[in-house]
């Protein structure tokens, strides 16, 4: 590109009309032994807007993208403009997108819980929960299990160790515990 434009610029008189479109758009800047393809300025006060060969794009968005703090597309754009012409939304977004730090600081949309409508119960005994805790790791004697009884109105608890979890010890202990609290009637919620 940078020849093209010495070619066009030092053709003379004879301009084809790319030419023309080279000169009207680029200019080249002489930094140091370094020539340097920038926009074309309306003045030379003007500060050079740089042209970045792609080789040099990403560590000019990285600069970028840390000069504004991990900011977004649109404050790194406005960064980047100062000085360079070619950097384009596109990279500014692919470059945030796989940003780690970005990653871990942007909102992660909220994942609204089931609504759980609670068991409303107005007796004692009436409604309960019953559970089976596995303790044989930590067995006592012959006592694997725990059973857990729970009344749903006042929060009662039951415990109750057992040897196994099998159907009739469950049911018998909890037989044990209807005959504590008392089992519920539903005649006896109409009195």
């Amino acid at each position: 590109m940078i020849e093209n434009i010495k070619a066009a610029a030092g053709a003379g008189g004879t301009k084809n009309r790319h030419g023309y479109y080279l000169l009207s758009k680029f200019e080249i800047m002489q930094c140091g032994d370094v020539e340097k393809l920038i926009k074309k300025r309306a003045t030379q006060d003007e500060d050079p807007v740089y042209y970045v060969c792609i080789e040099d794009t990403y560590d000019v968005v990285k600069r970028a993208h840390t000069a504004t703090g991990h900011g977004g597309r649109d404050r790194m754009a406005k960064e980047v403009n100062k000085k360079y012409a070619n950097i384009t939304r596109e990279a500014l977004e692919i470059f945030k997108s796989y940003c780690q730090e970005c990653q871990k600081k942007r909102k992660r949309p909220k994942t609204k819980g089931v609504v759980v409508r609670p068991i409303l119960t107005k007796e004692f005994a009436s409604r309960a929960q019953v559970d089976l805790i596995d303790m044989q790791s930590m067995a006592q004697n012959s006592f694997k299990w725990i059973m857990v009884y729970q009344d749903h109105l006042t929060k009662f608890v039951i415990l109750r160790a057992l040897t196994s979890k099998r159907a009739a010890e469950v049911a018998h202990n909890l037989l044990d515990i209807f005959l504590l609290v008392g089992a519920y009637s539903p005649e006896r919620q109409w009195k």
